[in-house]
């Protein structure tokens, strides 16, 4: 399943590139906040902080292509040697972006899929498995604005829902399973290649 999302993703890259040509790309990095820890490792719950970046290749003066990833490294440790828990969490997705520019304000709205690849590990245990897979197919949808600082550079605020299919291999802890969360994410915008508007 993994080998056909990331040659979906590829495809959708490359064709991306060719429809862009010389038209300006967006291309976006910054801090990113998800509502809930979805690889469990941290029985405290709360959010995961971590990085945001994509770029978004036009395909109409409206309508383009964006292509996102995002990072995430929870941790957690009750104290004693040995006991910590720890996991790596990376989104890599892909979809449609439309957008309607303001005046400075650029919002836009995206529908993305593609996949997310997540290890964890206990301390005591480097192999240790919590999950029947360290893939899982993601989609979802947000949106957000760019507020134009210049012609090369922005500002963005922007919010997603992403939705995962991870299954716990723990049985008592089914019940603790995360599959729904919001993630806000915040940073810069830079414009290459292209006029921009």
């Amino acid at each position: 399943m993994h080998r056909f999302l990331s040659a979906l993703f590829a495809t959708v890259l490359l064709c991306a590139f060719c429809l862009a040509q010389s038209k300006p790309v967006d291309v976006f990095a910054g801090f990113s906040w998800v509502s809930h820890d979805f690889s469990l490792t941290n029985d405290n719950g709360g959010g995961l902080t971590g990085w945001n970046a994509s770029a978004t290749f036009p395909a109409t003066p409206r309508i383009g292509v964006a292509a996102d990833f995002s990072g995430y490294y929870p941790g957690f440790n009750t104290g004693c040697p040995g006991c910590g828990q720890h996991a790596k969490i990376f989104t890599f997705l892909v979809g449609p972006q439309i957008s309607a520019s303001r005046g400075r304000l650029t919002p836009f709205a995206r529908f993305l899929l593609g996949g997310t690849h997540m290890t964890t590990s206990i301390d005591s245990l480097p192999n240790y498995i919590t999950f029947t897979s360290n893939h899982s197919f993601t989609f979802g949808g947000g949106g957000g604005v760019n507020v134009r600082l210049s012609p090369r550079f922005a500002l963005r605020g922007q919010v997603d829902w992403l939705h995962n299919g991870f299954t716990t291999t723990d049985n008592q802890r089914r019940n603790e399973e995360i599959h729904n969360v919001a993630r806000l994410s915040t940073g810069i915008v830079l414009c290459l290649g292209g006029t921009p508007d």
